[in-house]
């Protein structure tokens, strides 16, 4: 009974309920890089919800808004866009507009604050029942507040999102910025943005070459500005050891990421290099941060981990856990782009992982160039890892040389003149800087 009571239910959502469907066939057809089909049709369907706007010329030049689907209590796009609303100069004013508000404070409610420091909240609660009302109610929030830019940060399935953006696209002279920041993902509504920002080359030649999109312009990753940078006093660090269970003398090496980049094919490269890493070197802890669905806890425990491995939950004041590494490795097979720009922040050494087998899953273009600490094999990273253990000057020399790079290119006040400034797309990217990369895949979603 219940199982024909779900399917009817999903045949009225179907019927009705046209960004529902639009979303499902997304879903189901994952992972694809040209998603302009299904823009299309949610442009339709979105011009039929909406009596059709004049088309409206904004107001006030100084006018940010940010949109985006549901924040997130750590990390991500979460993190980038409360930098943004930080960064950006004197004499600008923002408003943030959420699809899905209620959520974002009831799970973000410490990030929510954060951001409402420096922009306005605003948005909708959206459900499939009601998408025109929602619709309407969206759209005339963002008119009212007359941004000159929209810079999307948005999920990639939130086809309701899209439907504001095409909107927007067709009826007025708002700039649309598209942030890419699920560059590993398919995505719904890149094709309504008037420029892509891209994080880095990579993504940008994926982006011009797979998603048949060439608006792409290279931005890179708004961080904080320098003088809100946060600071740890050695007694800070201490407690957070002492709370992990590390002692007090001992070498801690730390990972933080979504449980799925460390896996692949039933497996874990990652696991097997910390279990050799912690057989080899007694003094040493290693701290995972993250959450491990019932498979993935299945392998860490047939891996027969040494007891000095720590799996620990996400942390909203993760930066501080980060802190107390004094080597951070990176994801493995999927590497970590943001984490990478934190670490540079904050000081602390970490060796990295490119994934030459995908293009779409590695970040190297975020380091420094000839990275030092920058690793295409399990063997030679974990050798990297051991040096930089068994090394504290070079560790504080390799903290120092990044922490210069983060000031040069992702420090926010920076990086947000970039962004604002931007009104001309990057040339086509040469294919041959990324001839030895084998396939470019897609991450499926839900991941």
């Amino acid at each position: 009974m219940f199982g024909i009571k779900t399917k009817i239910v999903a045949a009225v959502r179907r019927q009705f309920y046209r960004f529902y469907t639009i979303r499902q066939d997304f879903i189901n057809v994952n992972p694809i890089f040209d998603t302009r089909y299904l823009d299309e049709e949610i442009c339709d369907h979105a011009l039929s919800l909406v009596s059709s706007p004049l088309c409206i010329t904004p107001k006030n030049k100084n006018n940010i808004a940010f949109l985006a689907s549901e924040l997130s209590g750590m990390g991500g796009h979460t993190e980038l866009l409360k930098n943004l609303a930080q960064a950006l100069p004197k004499g600008y004013k923002s408003k943030l507009f959420l699809t899905r508000k209620a959520r974002s404070e009831k799970y973000a409610a410490l990030k929510i604050a954060e951001i409402g420091k420096y922009s306005e909240i605003d948005g909708v609660d959206f459900c499939w029942k009601n998408e025109k009302k929602m619709l309407n109610k969206l759209l005339k929030q963002v008119l009212e507040f007359s941004p000159n830019v929209l810079i999307t940060f948005i999920h990639m399935e939130d086809s309701f999102a899209v439907g504001l953006i095409a909107l927007l696209k067709k009826h007025t002279e708002i700039k649309i910025i598209f942030c890419n920041i699920g560059s590993q993902y398919s995505s719904l509504g890149m094709s309504f943005a008037h420029l892509i920002w891209e994080g880095m080359p990579a993504t940008a030649f994926v982006t011009q070459k797979y998603r048949k999109l060439k608006n792409t312009k290279v931005l890179g990753l708004c961080y904080l500005t320098k003088e809100n940078l946060p600071k740890f006093s050695a007694q800070e660090i201490m407690t957070v050891k002492r709370e992990l269970g590390i002692p007090e003398n001992a070498l801690c090496t730390m990972t933080g990421c979504s449980s799925y980049k460390l896996f692949e094919n039933g497996k874990s490269s990652y696991l097997e290099m910390i279990k050799k890493l912690l057989e080899k070197n007694e003094n040493l802890w290693h701290v995972l941060i993250t959450v491990l669905d019932e498979e993935q806890k299945k392998i860490l425990k047939e891996t027969d981990m040494p007891n000095r491995f720590i799996v620990a939950d996400f942390k909203p004041n993760f930066k501080l856990y980060f802190k107390c590494a004094d080597v951070f490795i990176d994801s493995i097979p999927f590497s970590s782009a943001l984490t990478m720009v934190d670490l540079m922040s904050l000081k602390v050494p970490f060796v990295a992982f490119k994934n030459k087998d995908n293009l779409a899953f590695t970040f190297y273009e975020y380091l420094p160039k000839n990275y030092a600490y920058l690793f295409e094999n399990i063997f030679d990273m974990q050798a990297g890892i051991e040096k930089l253990l068994s090394d504290k000057e070079e560790r504080e020399r390799i903290a120092d040389s990044n922490y210069g790079h983060f000031l040069e290119n992702f420090e926010g006040n920076k990086v947000a003149k970039k962004i604002l400034d931007a009104d001309s797309v990057d040339s086509e990217i040469d294919e041959e800087q990324y001839k030895d990369f084998k396939a470019v895949k897609l991450v499926p979603w839900g991941k």
